[in-house]
């Protein structure tokens, strides 16, 4: 289901999807022409829609399943973009000391085929989840949209917990973003964001238990929160991930790794 809605007196344009990525996407756009700002919105709903399409390992159809269910028997050639996306993953891998594993606890038993482009399982059991990846991905992309049609201003989340801030507020100097405790709904912090993304990860009441530590496989557990601020929305996605997971020894050793901004980690 989609909704958008431009409000002349503040030109504002504000566009929402529910049930996109496994949550809702809304996205502000501040100033520029009302026909303009709804084809931009047109063309992030195309986007994101060709995303999920692409990344869901919910959809029987999508790439991502299919290689789920012949990775283990075959060897799956895999798009170009597809193929990027895994070695990005691969990457982020090692780069994370393995906390953070879109095959949950198995990434060192896949086989990456660089001259035909394909991937196999060595375990018919195995299967890819891009839950931790793929929304910080579709930042990425929306950036490129708002970018090429000159948006400055803009703000765009994702649930809540993927959120992409092009330029500032029209009446400050950076979008405040507000985080609450899950469980007691009071406010945590409010971060400040200017052209960079901030996601976070955590458990809450109706998902006590959701990130599996790849080390082990047993779900983080507590009352936990992470959050991270990065230029890159990948980054962030990728981070709040493994962040959740690693011990308290590795966190900074992984952070140190990457280009971030600011880290918090907050006990509930």
């Amino acid at each position: 289901m989609s909704y958008s809605n431009y409000y002349a007196a503040s030109q504002l344009f504000h566009g929402s999807m529910s049930s996109v990525m496994g949550t809702q996407l809304d996205v502000l756009m501040i100033g520029g022409e009302p026909r303009l700002l709804a084809e931009i919105w047109n063309e992030i709903e195309i986007e994101v829609k060709r995303l999920d399409k692409m990344l869901s390992r919910f959809d029987s159809e999508s790439e991502v399943s299919q290689i789920n269910r012949e990775a283990g028997h075959f060897p799956v050639t895999v798009n170009d973009e597809l193929w990027k996306i895994l070695l990005d993953c691969r990457r982020y891998y090692e780069d994370t000391e393995g906390y953070f594993d879109i095959t949950i606890q198995h990434f060192n038993q896949i086989l990456f085929n660089e001259t035909e482009q394909s991937i196999f399982f060595f375990s018919e059991t195995m299967y890819m989840d891009l839950g931790g990846y793929g929304k910080g991905y579709a930042l990425s992309k929306i950036k490129e949209i708002l970018v090429r049609n000159n948006i400055s201003k803009a703000l765009v989340n994702f649930g809540n917990s993927s959120v992409l801030a092009v330029g500032s507020h029209p009446c400050g100097e950076y979008w405040p973003v507000g985080l609450d405790n899950p469980y007691t709904k009071e406010r945590v912090a409010e971060l400040k964001l200017r052209d960079n993304s901030l996601s976070t990860s955590g458990n809450m009441p109706s998902h006590p238990q959701h990130i599996v530590n790849p080390h082990t496989g047993k779900y983080a557990e507590g009352r936990k929160m992470v959050s991270v601020i990065a230029k890159d929305s990948v980054i962030a996605e990728i981070l709040t991930t493994a962040l959740m997971v690693a011990g308290d020894e590795q966190v900074q050793t992984i952070s140190d790794k990457f280009d971030i901004y600011e880290k918090h980690l907050y006990k509930l």
